[in-house]
């Protein structure tokens, strides 16, 4: 069997080229291959250099998480048959806010959010301080896209706004919490002074627009917020409530990385042209801009 060399903390600190609390930090995150003996941190130097050649091989890739968007489904399709087998993009459809957690922790290149600030009406900016913690980044915008109730053809219960949702008949599909569409609904809730625990349906979640929609649609709810373009998509009725901006949010450290780069680049006008008629309920008019820098 043979010899096994096992570097302490102070040794693989310096490995590294990293100080000990942050080898204690990926410790207890676990990010890094260790064992404890005796009350002592030890580090297989074998699989310290596999953990780090694995980083490198990650490093080509990228994972998108936050919220879910048919038209990101789209460009991440074109990357993948662009780039494939180099580089490979991942993309979990969490919620915007878990999408900013996952960002400041490494787990993700790419958030997608569309987080609605009531107190400055502001889209994303506002929310970065506070999930961010002080990380500098990046937003630029992918589209706009209008929000509204997603209901059956002929809307037959005769939905027109929020206040109509706390009526006996009416049974909701909600979004996950987190999620910008949650925080929209709640957002108006608020403004009308309704509690959401007394609506029928507010606890049922789902996470993606495509399930709200499949539930209006399977009847096992009566509405739900969604976009435009699913709602089309499904042979819905659309009553609509408002447009969001829908932005990608990078950490400036990571934008200048060749993935992120060539990802970015799909996002220019003339490939965008090509596409933006098939999304009903879109607007692409900032596309690719770079809303925000700090």
């Amino acid at each position: 069997m043979p010899k096994i060399e096992l570097l302490t903390t102070k040794e693989v600190a310096k490995y590294l080229k990293i100080n000990e609390k942050k080898v204690y930090q990926l410790i207890k995150e676990g990010e890094i291959p260790c064992t404890r003996v005796a009350g002592k941190w030890l580090f297989p130097k074998n699989l310290i250099d596999k953990w780090i050649t694995e980083g490198v091989e990650k490093g080509r890739d990228i994972l998108i998480a936050g919220s879910n968007d048919p038209f990101l489904n789209m460009v991440i399709n074109q990357y993948t048959r662009k780039y494939f087998p180099a580089s490979l993009i991942y993309y979990a459809s969490i919620g915007s806010a878990k999408g900013l957690t996952a960002l400041v922790q490494g787990k993700a290149l790419l958030a997608s959010t569309h987080l609605f600030h009531p107190e400055t009406q502001e889209y994303n900016i506002p929310y970065l301080s506070k999930y961010l913690g002080g990380e500098k980044a990046v937003v630029i915008n992918l589209v706009y896209r209008e929000q509204g109730f997603m209901v059956k053809k002929g809307n037959p219960l005769g939905i027109k706004g929020f206040e109509d949702l706390m009526r006996k008949e009416i049974k909701i599909i909600n979004r996950n919490k987190g999620s910008g569409t949650r925080l929209l609904l709640d957002y108006h809730l608020k403004q009308i002074s309704i509690n959401p625990e007394e609506m029928k349906g507010y606890e049922n979640e789902v996470n993606t627009h495509l399930e709200v929609g499949l539930s209006v649609l399977k009847g096992e709810a009566n509405v739900g917020i969604g976009i435009h373009y699913i709602a089309d998509f499904l042979g819905l009725e659309f009553i609509p409530i408002s447009w969001e901006r829908f932005d990608l949010v990078i950490l400036k450290d990571n934008f200048y990385i060749k993935p992120i780069r060539n990802f970015l680049a799909l996002l220019d006008p003339l490939n965008i042209n090509l596409f933006s008629q098939k999304f009903l309920g879109y607007d692409f008019k900032d596309t690719g801009k770079v809303i925000f820098e700090g």
